[in-house]
């Protein structure tokens, strides 16, 4: 039969929510396409989406297997996971009253099965779902798959929560944009400099805040024309003078123009001009405001630098996991294998870059970073100064803590109920060469005899000796004793880091 149209007891605010993330309706995006894919690939399903549910429809921001881009909601099987907030598993459509007569069962795209993970909001409303479907009968998933599907879920929801912040960076900037207006207009009606050219013998006649604009000698130095001239930077004079020019002309709509000034002191401001041809009974002149402009022009700079240092953070974040998915792919020895390599891996590059978002997306506590795997390891110890780390380093350092945590577990000291790490850092000093060398010594106790090295290294390691010696510039020195590995990681500090 077809089931009814849902409505949650919280839909406003669930339907408030998912409006926040302005998503709906927005063109495909690489990143949700990958998860989808991957999710087709791992569960070896035909069918995979990504589905967000709104007041009357079910829409897929990604899919596999579908032709579709929406269904009308009364239909979606995902209506019933926004209703009961919980995942749902459907063996065999056909044989549940829920489904049985769904044109998304009698017709394309055929769903007999069907296993779906709700797309759960950090405020708790749940906008959609990631779901899987065959159009055969499966068999219900096991417990370790569904939580699979959860840890993807997850990752879209991640995805949609930075998408998000991007837009509202966005809409912040146009914000601000549109204070910037407002600012000029605040500034026209007092902060500002009237003038008045005369075009007859080049004399000017001030009026207004001229003293906080130009200068408090305004009056006194710039009694003509080529005087005030001679104050804008040599870079824009010529600009503003044949600005000035047109605006001269009887039939000119005068003009509008940003311009730098050197005051007697050597400080530069920017100023906006604005002028008009007037013609008087005795003469002819140019009349116009001038307001200061700097704090915006600084304003404009740093947005620019901050959208550009968002923009290199995100390529950089993307590279990344591209690069790890791909690794770990390569050197994966079963689908388990990598998805819990994968996972593993993906919390540790979400742990730095949630610890970098906290602070200021350029730099990040290295003891929070720390005390966070340690959240995960309870049987990790530590000791050390705080310090600043820039992005990559603490995305690399990330990287090395959860391979090393990750080994522990499954091999060395955290693999026996007596099994400890503890990481100690120290910071030293190079007087003459003027920089300062971080030293961690990961240190494994009550683990199993382990042989002098291993025979054999994986990706893991590799990766652990690329991010220190390469991403890092350190050096790192690894013993192996009878209860456990000793490792030791050095690698210098930058200026900005201490």
């Amino acid at each position: 039969m077809q089931q009814k149209n849902i409505s949650t007891p919280f839909e406003d605010e669930r339907l408030a929510t998912l409006d926040s993330y302005k998503i709906m309706d927005s063109p495909p995006e690489v990143a949700f396409d990958r998860l989808t894919r991957l999710a087709a690939d791992i569960f070896e399903v035909p069918m995979a989406s990504v589905s967000l549910i709104d007041d009357k429809r079910q829409w897929f921001k990604s899919a596999v297997g579908l032709d579709e881009r929406e269904t009308p909601r009364d239909v979606a099987f995902c209506s019933h996971i926004i209703e009961h907030r919980e995942a749902m598993v459907i063996e065999d459509a056909s044989n549940d009253s829920r489904f049985d007569c769904n044109p998304l069962v009698t017709g394309p795209p055929f769903i007999a099965f069907y296993a779906g993970y709700p797309l759960i909001s950090p405020n708790g409303m749940v906008i959609g779902t990631l779901w899987i479907g065959d159009k055969k009968n499966r068999r219900r998933p096991s417990d370790d798959q569904l939580d699979r599907l959860r840890s993807m879920a997850e990752i879209v929801m991640s995805e949609l929560e930075l998408r998000r912040e991007v837009e509202q960076r966005k809409a912040a900037q146009q914000e601000a944009a549109q204070s910037r207006l407002d600012l000029e207009l605040a500034l026209a009606l007092s902060s500002t400099a009237s003038w008045t050219l005369n075009l007859s013998n080049d004399k000017v006649s001030w009026g207004g805040a001229y003293f906080k604009v130009w200068g408090k000698d305004a009056d006194q130095a710039l009694t003509t024309g080529d005087e005030a001239f001679a104050r804008i930077h040599p870079e824009d004079r010529e600009r503003i003078r044949n600005a000035m020019n047109e605006a001269a002309l009887p039939d000119s709509k005068g003009y509008e123009e940003s311009f730098r000034i050197v005051l007697p002191s050597g400080e530069t401001r920017w100023l906006s001009g604005r002028g008009n041809f007037v013609r008087n009974r005795n003469y002819d002149a140019i009349t116009g405001i001038n307001y200061d402009i700097t704090k915006t022009i600084i304003q404009q700079e740093e947005q620019k630098l901050h959208t550009r240092e968002l923009h290199h953070r995100l390529r950089n974040l993307f590279a990344t996991l591209q690069s790890i998915m791909t690794l770990t792919k390569n050197s994966a020895t079963s689908i388990d294998d990598y998805i819990e390599r994968i996972e593993g891996r993906l919390r540790a590059l979400n742990r730095a870059q949630q610890i970098l978002l906290d602070a200021n997306f350029v730099t990040g506590s290295f003891a929070a970073l720390v005390n966070d795997l340690c959240a995960t390891y309870p049987r990790i110890t530590w000791a050390g100064p705080d310090i600043s780390l820039p992005e990559n380093a603490m995305v690399s350092i990330s990287l090395v803590l959860n391979e090393l945590a990750t080994n522990a577990a499954k091999y060395g000291a955290l693999n026996h109920e007596d099994g400890t790490v503890t990481i100690n850092w120290t910071i030293t000093d190079d007087a003459p060469a003027k920089k300062q060398t971080i030293t961690l010594l990961w240190q494994e106790q009550g683990g199993p005899a382990l042989p002098a090295s291993p025979s054999k290294t994986g990706f893991g390691s590799s990766l652990i000796d690329h991010s220190v010696g390469r991403n890092l510039k350190g050096e790192i020195v690894r013993d192996w004793q009878k209860d456990g590995l000793v490792c030791s990681i050095s690698f210098p500090l930058a200026e900005s880091e201490h």
